[in-house]
């Protein structure tokens, strides 16, 4: 998930920006304080936000995914791979079942 800086325009994984603490509670939503690696300063990580952008992004890649034809080309093989590996990641949170069947087809078909 994507996170970006709003002090200094840094953009990276929130994994990138160091955790400093919780913040807020469940049935509010929580957040996280990150510190950015790049100037330090102190950035929310809302998780429900994340999430909501991520859903609409997994549906993106899953259409693409779906477009996508056998071939041997080096470069629709990479761009395949680069959609499983994200979508795989994005599931391994979200743990649906047939995100993870269509998935498994996918590489079948296009791999196989």
């Amino acid at each position: 998930m994507e996170l970006a800086c709003h002090e200094c325009g840094f953009k990276g994984e929130v994994q990138d920006f160091a955790f400093l603490c919780k913040n807020g509670c469940p049935a509010c939503g929580e957040s996280d304080m990150r510190q950015c690696p790049r100037c330090g300063a102190h950035v929310m990580f809302s998780r429900a936000a994340a999430l909501e952008k991520e859903e609409m992004q997994m549906r993106d890649l899953c259409r693409e995914l779906a477009g996508i034809e056998r071939s041997d080309k080096p470069e629709v093989q990479k761009r395949a791979m680069e959609l499983i590996g994200g979508l795989r990641r994005m599931n391994e949170r979200w743990n649906i079942p047939q995100l993870g069947d269509f998935i498994k087809q996918r590489s079948r078909e296009l791999f196989f």
